[in-house]
Formats: structure tokens, C-alpha cells, sequence
């Protein structure tokens, strides 16, 4: 019968009369006078038994006991001597890195040339998953099979999810190529081998397209919400916009030609590392002028709580959780996020006549092909004019959802 922590617990560092107790697979464990616990694996080399000892409980856990009998197994199976292949095995680990040291080395080398919200993405997922649970100092990285990838990769779904579990495949991926181009670890880990699929699951991809009277009813319930004004804008201009959250909350007064009526998301405040410009609509003006009045033109556009700082991305994922919790209240409403708006304005100007390369351009996409490299034209005019639609729509649904009350 398989021994428990508990049963190992209670038998350490107490005085008993000496004993060996089986495990499975060959594997036991030696426990002294005083309660000392040795893990102990027995086999027979040459035709004559052979004790190993393994290391001490707690140190060395059940887990990390048991982890030892496949490579005892196929020692033998290959007529290999197990005493000397440990011993071979634990003195090639020493002074190898260990996945969790070249993460850490990723975070501290490589992170901090990317951009803020990504170095703090990527600072939580190494520090959650791969840190705490990639550490062991006896499986450095350039040794660890795929038994062991897989058996990590489960942990990761019991804590976290399938979806979860995939991502830090990626994530993992990432690091270990960097790492290699570096000469720190050795090429063609097993774990480069694997898909998504095989660990977990992909990321879901956003689906949800709002309708017009579903805006209508956002804007409605912004609008008579108690939040700040620099609140009910950001989420407002966010949707009528298409830009992303952090493009909208980062924006400075200096960003804005209203000679002529012109946005500039500067490259810093760009996913794709390259000024975007957007034209100014006139319902967009209107909220501007709004945010002048109470704030001044100084500084951001959208204030947080310290007017030298913008927004955080929590406090509008926050607001619009709580219009959407009024919303599914009174109407039953589907599920939404600050990021659908993108893909609400890009449809619905689709399904009315505007071209797709102009709503790509409102959305801020990078051309792909022979325009990326050859067409540099942003067809301002043609997104002034789908924007002056969109929002002639959505105030035409606006109007339509108030007479209905």
C-alpha cells in the first residue's frame, strides 16, 4: 500500500524502533531510531540487490521520490548501472539553470524593452506560474523530458485553467528561444515540441458584436450614471472611436490638431509601435469640449484619481462591468467588454458600405502585404466620413430607444 504524507508525518523525528516501510515500484523508505525518513529505491544489478538512497523526506517530497522510478526503470531496461547514472545525472544538474532562473534572467534582460502594460502582463504570468512551480533546483531546465513538461503543464490546469495552460506554453516558448539565442540553455527542448492543444487550450477569441440599440442603451445608462466625467467619457469615446483602451486612456491634450480636426496616437501609446491617425468626429469634439471644461487642456484627457496620472485600465474594466450589470438587469443584455466596441464599429460600418482598408485604418491595424509596404495613405477622409456615420447611427438609435420610454 502506498504511503501518505500523513502517515510520513507522523513518524518523523520521532524516537521508534527502526524500520523500512514499501512504497510502490520498488521504492521505500528507510526510517531511523530518532525518526530520520531516507527514501530508499531497491533493485538488482549484476544479480545482486542494490539499496539507493535517494534523499531525506521532507526534502525530497512523495512527488519528487516517485519522479526517480522511470529514470531507475529504464537505466536497467538498457542494462545501465542505476547507482552510476544518478550519480552522472545529479552531477550533469549542478550549475544548470533551472527554468524558473531563466525566466527570472527573461524578466530582467529582455521585459523591460517592451512596453509598460506587456512588462506587467508578462511580470504576473512568470511570477504565477512558471517561478513558484519551475524551480527545482535537481531538474534544471536542459533536462527536464516531456513526462515532466506534461506533469507541470497539469499542475497549471488544476490551479489555473486549460486556457491558462496554453497561454504559458507560449509564454515558455518565448523565453526558452531567447535563451537559446543567448547560448544559455542547450537547443531543442522537448517542451518546443508541443502545441497548445496538447497542454490545454487555445485563448478564446472575442465574438461579441454589439447592435446599434445596444449602444444606444451603453450610452444611455453612461449618461445617467453618477461616475466622473472623465469616467463616462473614456468609455464613450472608446466606443465611438474603435481605439483601443489604453490608446484612449493615455492620450494627452498635445496628441489633438483641432486646426485640422486630427488625433495622433503617438508610437509609445501604439501596439503596433507606429503613430495612428484618427480624425476628430463631431460627437467626439463634443465630448472633448466637455472634458476641457471640467479638467483644462493639460495633460491627459482622461485623468485618473491623480490628475498627473491617467486612468487605469481597472477602473474603466470596472465602470463598464458595472453598466453592463445594469444593462443585463433591464434588458437581459449579453455580455460585453471596453475591447467589443473595436469589433462593433468595424462590422456595422461594414454591413453599411464602408470599405474594409478604412475601417482597418480606424481601427489602427497595420496594412498587411504590398499595401503595408508600398501604401502609407491613412484615408483620412474616407474615416472622417465613417465616422460621421457611425455616429449619425448610434444617435439615431438613441433617439429610437428614448421614444420608447
Amino acid at each position: 500500500m502506498a504511503i501518505s504524507d500523513t502517515k510520513l508525518r507522523k513518524l518523523l523525528d520521532k524516537n521508534q524502533t527502526p524500520s523500512v516501510l514499501s512504497h510502490r515500484d520498488s521504492l521505500s523508505v528507510r526510517v531511523s531510531a530518532k525518526g530520520t525518513i531516507t527514501w530508499q529505491y531497491r533493485c538488482r544489478v549484476d544479480g545482486k540487490q542494490v539499496i539507493i538512497s535517494l534523499g531525506r523526506y521532507p526534502g525530497l517530497s512523495i512527488k519528487e521520490a516517485q519522479d526517480y522510478i522511470p529514470h531507475f526503470q529504464n537505466w536497467i531496461s538498457q542494462g545501465k548501472d542505476p547507482r552510476i547514472e544518478l550519480k552522472l545525472m545529479r552531477n550533469q544538474a549542478k550549475g544548470l539553470p533551472t527554468m524558473a532562473k531563466i525566466a527570472t534572467d527573461w524578466l530582467n534582460k529582455k521585459v523591460p524593452e517592451l512596453k509598460q502594460k506587456t512588462q506587467t502582463l508578462y511580470t504576473n504570468q512568470v511570477g504565477k506560474w512558471i517561478v513558484p512551480l519551475l524551480n527545482d533546483e535537481t531538474k534544471p531546465l536542459d533536462l527536464m523530458t516531456v513526462k515532466d513538461w506534461f506533469s507541470y503543464f497539469d499542475d497549471v490546469k488544476a490551479q489555473g485553467s486549460a486556457k491558462t495552460a496554453g497561454t504559458i506554453l507560449v509564454r515558455i516558448k518565448s523565453i526558452i528561444g531567447w535563451a537559446e539565442k543567448r547560448g544559455e540553455v542547450k537547443p531543442f527542448n522537448p517542451v518546443l515540441t508541443l502545441n497548445v492543444n496538447d497542454v490545454g487550450e487555445q485563448a478564446s477569441i472575442g465574438q461579441r458584436v454589439m447592435r446599434f440599440d445596444e449602444i444606444a442603451k451603453l450610452w444611455i445608462q453612461i449618461e445617467s450614471s453618477k461616475a466622473t466625467p472623465a469616467t463616462k467619457a473614456c468609455l464613450q469615446l472608446i466606443y465611438i472611436t474603435g481605439a483601443r483602451q489604453s490608446e484612449v486612456r493615455l492620450a494627452k491634450w498635445e496628441h489633438f490638431d483641432f486646426a485640422n480636426n486630427i488625433w495622433t496616437v503617438p508610437p509609445e501609446n501604439s501596439k503596433t509601435n507606429k503613430a495612428i491617425r484618427r480624425p476628430i468626429s463631431k460627437k467626439m469634439h463634443n465630448i472633448l469640449n466637455t472634458l476641457a471644461m471640467v479638467y483644462g487642456k493639460n495633460g491627459y484627457l482622461i485623468p485618473g484619481n491623480n490628475p498627473q496620472k491617467p486612468m487605469t485600465t481597472h477602473s474603466i474594466n470596472r465602470y463598464c462591468c458595472r453598466m453592463w450589470d445594469h444593462l443585463f438587469t433591464k434588458y437581459k443584455m449579453p455580455k460585453f467588454l471596453p475591447h467589443d466596441a473595436r469589433r462593433s464599429l468595424s462590422t456595422l460600418l461594414s454591413e453599411n458600405g464602408v470599405a474594409p482598408h478604412v475601417t482597418e485604418k480606424m481601427l489602427g491595424h497595420t496594412m498587411r502585404g504590398v499595401m503595408a509596404v508600398y501604401n502609407k495613405h491613412d484615408w483620412i477622409k474616407e474615416q472622417a466620413e465613417g465616422y460621421e456615420l457611425y455616429c449619425k447611427l448610434i444617435e439615431k438609435a438613441i433617439t429610437a430607444e428614448l421614444a420608447k420610454r
